[in-house]
C-alpha cells in the first residue's frame, strides 16, 4: 500500500482542483441536472397533497370541511407514490454522477449526459438501486447502537431532572459526546462509498461486497481521510458566508428601502445566492468527489487497465 502523506493530498487535490476547473460548467450542469427530478417530485408531491384543498378554501369551503379532510386524506396517498418514485431514481442517479466522477478524475471527456447512462440498462438501475440500499443499511448498523445510547440517556436525564437549565446544560453536553463518537462513524461510513468504483468496474458485483473490500483500502488511513475531509472545510465556510451574506444584504435591502426597490433588490439578493451556490456547490461536490476517488485508488494501486493514466 502506497503511505498517503500530506503531499500526496496535496497534489491529488492539486490535480483535481486544475480538472474540475477546465470542466467547471459540466460539473455544475451535472448537479442541477441531478436536483430536477427530485425538484419535479415534490412540485408532484405539493401540488397532489395542498393542490385540490387549496382549490377547496378558494370556492369557500371552511377549515373543518369534510370535503376538505377529504382531499388532504387522498393527497396523502401521493405521499408514498413520490417517496418509491425517489428511491427508485436515487440510486440510478447517484451511480451516474459517480460514473461523471471517476471519468473527470481521470481527464477523461466527461458529459452531463452521463448521468443519465445507468437509465440505459435494467442492470445498471438495479446496481444503482442495490448500492444505495447498502450503503443505507451500513448506516443503520453502524449509527443505532450510538444513537439508541444517546436518546435513552437524554429520556433517562429528563425523567431525573426537573430543572430545566439544568437539564438543558446535561442534554447540551450528551448531544456533543453524541457528535463526537459520530466522527469516527462517519468517517468510516465515507469508506464504504468507494465502492461505487468497484461496482463500475463490474455490475454484476455484489454491493455488499463491493462496499467491504472498498472499506478495507482505508484501514489504518481512517485519520487521514478525516484530515482530507477537513481540508475542505473552508469551501463550506466560504459557501455558507456567500449565502447568508447575499440573504443578509436582500433582507437589509427590503427594510431600508421603499417597497417596490425593496422587493426587488430581496429578489435579486436571492437570485444571487441561488446562483453564487450552485456554481459552488457544483464545484465542491467535484472537487471532493474526484479526489476522493484518486485518494482510494492511490491506497490500492489499482490496475492501468480500470484506473487509467489521468
Amino acid at each position: 500500500m502506497n503511505n498517503f502523506t500530506a503531499e500526496t493530498r496535496r497534489q491529488l487535490k492539486r490535480e483535481q482542483k486544475t480538472r474540475v476547473m477546465e470542466n467547471l460548467g459540466r460539473c455544475i450542469g451535472i448537479q442541477l441536472m441531478y436536483l430536477v427530478p427530485y425538484v419535479l417530485l415534490m412540485v408532484i408531491l405539493y401540488v397532489s397533497v395542498f393542490g385540490r384543498a387549496f382549490a377547496l378554501i378558494a370556492g369557500g369551503v371552511s377549515a373543518n370541511d369534510y370535503q376538505l379532510m377529504a382531499a388532504l386524506s387522498r393527497g396523502l396517498n401521493t405521499v408514498w407514490l413520490c417517496i418509491a418514485l425517489m428511491l427508485a431514481i436515487t440510486g440510478p442517479l447517484q451511480f451516474g454522477l459517480m460514473h461523471f466522477y471517476i471519468g473527470l478524475a481521470h481527464g477523461e471527456d466527461v458529459t452531463v449526459g452521463m448521468l443519465m447512462y445507468p437509465f440505459t440498462s435494467l442492470k445498471s438501475v438495479w446496481a444503482g438501486i442495490r448500492m444505495v440500499f447498502t450503503l443505507w443499511l451500513r448506516g443503520i448498523i453502524w449509527s443505532i447502537v450510538p444513537t439508541v445510547i444517546y436518546s435513552t440517556i437524554v429520556f433517562a436525564a429528563a425523567m431525573a431532572v426537573s430543572d430545566t437549565a439544568q437539564y438543558q446544560v446535561i442534554a447540551g453536553a450528551l448531544q456533543v459526546v453524541y457528535l463526537l463518537v459520530m466522527i469516527p462513524i462517519r468517517v468510516k461510513l465515507q469508506t464504504y462509498n468507494a465502492g461505487w468504483l468497484l461496482l463500475a468496474q463490474d455490475e454484476n458485483r455484489s454491493a455488499w461486497a463491493a462496499t467491504r473490500e472498498a472499506s478495507w483500502a482505508f484501514r489504518g488511513n481512517l485519520m487521514k481521510l478525516f484530515v482530507f475531509d477537513l481540508s475542505f472545510i473552508g469551501w463550506y465556510v466560504l459557501i455558507a458566508v456567500v449565502l447568508w451574506g447575499c440573504i443578509l444584504l436582500g433582507t437589509v435591502g427590503l427594510t431600508a428601502m421603499s417597497t417596490g426597490m425593496a422587493i426587488a433588490v430581496f429578489a435579486a439578493a436571492l437570485v444571487a445566492a441561488l446562483c453564487l451556490t450552485a456554481v459552488l456547490n457544483g464545484f465542491l461536490s467535484a472537487y471532493m468527489e474526484s479526489s476522493f476517488v484518486r485518494v482510494y485508488e492511490h491506497l490500492t494501486e489499482p490496475s492501468a487497465e480500470f484506473y487509467p493514466e489521468g
